[in-house]
């Protein structure tokens, strides 16, 4: 074998289920010399290759020794036994199943990997992923920057990713690497995320939503820290390398005590037997849909996803019958899913959660509370039980308005967060808001942050000042401008165009009820549509109906905390961004309220 071969036999055997450009960057060598002798081992069988893709990240195919290259290349790379070659790298079958299972994850940290790599002259990188622990995988450059890799995925709860992050910030320094990355599932847990690193003083971290472009672009400036002034800021990955420290030295691959179970394995068998690289993309983005709402209605999954009822039926067919990860409840016209014992199971794993937690969350299972009264084992099917009208008409909305907004011009519906992850407690813990979503909305090219409150229970004036209370304190403690600048607005959501107008009169005798809150009903929403003439400012009660895309007329003055029209000059310079944000809406992975911020000048990046 050729010098190439034997590197590329090391590289496969330290990282399983590479894919060829990730293993060039990796390893610094040209991506023809690295596909050409795959090409070559893949003739010969000694590797195989598995299409795998993301919701992130398109389907292509990864690499992984086959049984037979496995006994092969411990021959070559001078192993008494394969046994002795499983033990020292993490090509047991103990070792797969878990990469397998994390795969989604696994596939995010070689392509940000590979991105952070030089990329040329030899220069190669190394990636070890971690049984366990409070990494889920370090990244060491050439120069021996280490990079420690923590992923917060669906399944993982936020207080679970705040307990590593506290561990790791009374961890040694000098025996963690450098610098912490962490890769959170939206905008809304990014900008959350750094204030809790900041309240337990961990330094050196970055913080980033994931996505193709955090995972691929090194220039632009996608992650964020809190900043010596107490704000958060943005820097690009590059900034984030120069961070670490270059001439640490690397830490050899040894044999641990982790290893000492090393079965021989079947690379091929386990890898057609996995659901991660069983579904495509397009099934696990309806997965995710599922597991942050679960129980949703088939209609208001093919409106969110825009594909026909028929279409999610055929995605169902293999996410139900082929792999079960899904269950099926109701009769023909009235079916739900959600995620079944062994989706469960698969997003715990994926996302390297604990199971009895999970179980607590999702579990469509009957059990007896103390009082001997039957009641399902998952806390948000039980909610959905009790409150099955108010979590429909959440996600009736949130699907129609993805709906809209995909068909409007210059409109997307960017992301947005379910009720279980968007509670926001400010002043120090003792106040919060509770919204039914958080979501982050582009009309007609303008940035609309916002929150939901689909509410069917305060009907009178006492109960709708109740309601109102939480959001009049936290628009005057000025939490908003860190949470989605440059600030959100609350939308109400009642049944009734009776309900409607008691918000309205009800909030025209609050005093310090000028704030960015609209309310609107079932069924004018539903006649004029989400994106329509259907939303009353309770800033101004005499105000006609207004489209969301109507608010750019407007601005939230924070010192005297009142919404007022914008002035004719500054309206002005606003229609000069007009082309600038036709254009940064058709890029939805750029756009963010994170990223761009309106001056006299125009939008401009931050």
């Amino acid at each position: 074998m050729s010098f190439t071969d034997q590197q590329l036999l090391d590289a496969l055997s330290r990282m399983p289920f590479v894919e060829s450009t990730e293993l060039a960057l990796i390893l610094g060598e040209p991506h023809a010399t690295v596909h050409r002798a795959l090409t070559s081992l893949l003739a010969d069988g000694i590797v195989s290759r598995a299409t795998h893709g993301t919701v992130h990240l398109p389907s292509s195919g990864r690499y992984c020794l086959t049984a037979g290259g496995i006994r092969e290349t411990a021959d070559f790379l001078d192993f008494d036994t394969p046994s002795d070659f499983v033990r020292a790298y993490p090509m047991s079958r103990e070792w797969l199943t878990l990469l397998l299972r994390r795969m989604d994850a696994v596939a995010a940290v070689y392509r940000l990997a590979a991105t952070m790599s030089p990329g040329n002259d030899g220069l190669s990188s190394r990636v070890e992923f971690h049984r366990r622990g409070r990494f889920d995988a370090t990244i060491t450059l050439h120069d021996g920057r280490d990079f420690g890799v923590v992923r917060q995925g669906l399944g993982l709860r936020r207080r679970s990713l705040h307990d590593r992050l506290r561990a790791l910030a009374h961890y040694d320094a000098s025996r963690r690497p450098d610098v912490v990355l962490v890769l959170v599932p939206s905008d809304w847990e990014e900008r959350l995320t750094p204030q809790f690193c900041e309240a337990v003083e961990l330094e050196d971290y970055y913080v980033a939503a994931e996505s193709r472009a955090v995972l691929e672009r090194r220039d632009r400036r996608l992650w964020c820290a809190t900043s010596w002034t107490g704000g958060i800021t943005f820097c690009t990955l590059e900034d984030v390398i120069s961070r670490g420290s270059p001439g640490r030295r690397r830490r050899p691959l040894t044999a641990s005590p982790e290893r000492k179970r090393a079965s021989l394995p079947d690379p091929e068998r386990m890898t057609q037997a996995a659901p991660a690289f069983g579904l495509s993309p397009a099934e696990k983005r309806t997965l995710d849909l599922i597991t942050d709402h679960p129980m949703i209605p088939r209609e208001h999954l093919a409106t969110w996803l825009g594909v026909s009822e028929g279409r999610v039926s055929q995605m169902m067919r293999s996410l139900v019958d082929t792999w079960g990860l899904i269950e099926r409840h109701g009769k023909r016209g009235e079916v739900r899913y959600t995620l079944s014992d062994e989706g469960i199971r698969y997003v715990t794993h994926r996302d390297r959660a604990e199971l009895p937690t999970t179980r607590g969350i999702w579990s469509t299972e009957m059990t007896t509370d103390k009082e001997g009264r039957s009641r399902h084992v998952g806390h948000r099917i039980e909610t959905w039980a009790r409150q099955t009208k108010h979590t429909d008409g959440i996600t009736w909305f949130l699907s129609k308005l993805a709906a809209e907004a995909r068909d409007e011009p210059n409109s997307a519906l960017v992301w947005v967060v379910p009720t279980a992850r968007s509670d926001r407690a400010y002043n120090w813990g003792r106040s919060a808001i509770a919204p039914d979503a958080v979501g982050h909305l582009v009309a007609g090219g303008h940035p609309v942050p916002f929150y939901l409150e689909h509410e069917l229970r305060a009907r009178h004036p006492r109960g709708v000042i109740t309601r109102l209370d939480p959001y009049e304190d936290y628009y005057w403690s000025n939490e908003h401008k860190q949470d989605l600048p440059p600030y959100p607005v609350t939308l109400f959501v009642v049944d009734t165009e009776d309900v409607e107008e008691t918000y309205v009169n009800t909030a025209a005798r609050m005093n310090r009820m000028s704030l960015p809150i609209m309310v609107s009903c079932a069924p004018v929403l539903s006649d004029t549509g989400m994106l329509g003439e259907s939303w009353r400012p309770l800033w101004a009660s005499s105000s006609p109906r207004l489209r969301l895309s109507q608010l750019s007329d407007y601005v939230y003055d924070p010192l005297y905390h009142r919404m007022r029209p914008i002035p004719p000059v500054e309206a002005s310079y606003r229609g000069r961004a007009d082309s600038v944000d036709a254009t940064l809406s058709a890029l939805p992975a750029v756009w963010g309220p994170k990223k761009w911020t309106f001056c006299p000048a125009g939008w401009v990046l931050k």
